[in-house]
């Protein structure tokens, strides 16, 4: 993912779920009630922003988005 607009929206999306469900983790796998709501609402071309965004965020890549992971919105990252 290198467009930043995608990014930015990427990481607008999953602040909002985090918002709300803080500590439940990958939105993107969508195997409960929750974030099959979440799935629905944002509809498909804006989770798949989010799935590009977490399985790009790899060792392999760098890890370049913590912010697809609940720590980062618990305060458990630096940069927040």
């Amino acid at each position: 993912m290198t467009d930043p607009k995608d990014l930015r929206i990427a990481k607008q999306l999953y602040a909002r779920w985090f918002a709300k469900h803080p500590t439940v983790k990958n939105p993107t796998d969508v195997n409960t009630r929750a974030k099959y709501e979440f799935t629905v609402s944002i509809g498909w071309e804006k989770l798949s922003l989010m799935l590009r965004a977490r399985k790009a965020n790899t060792e392999k890549n760098g890890y370049p988005y913590p912010w697809t992971k609940p720590d980062y919105w618990l305060g458990v990252f630096d940069d927040v």
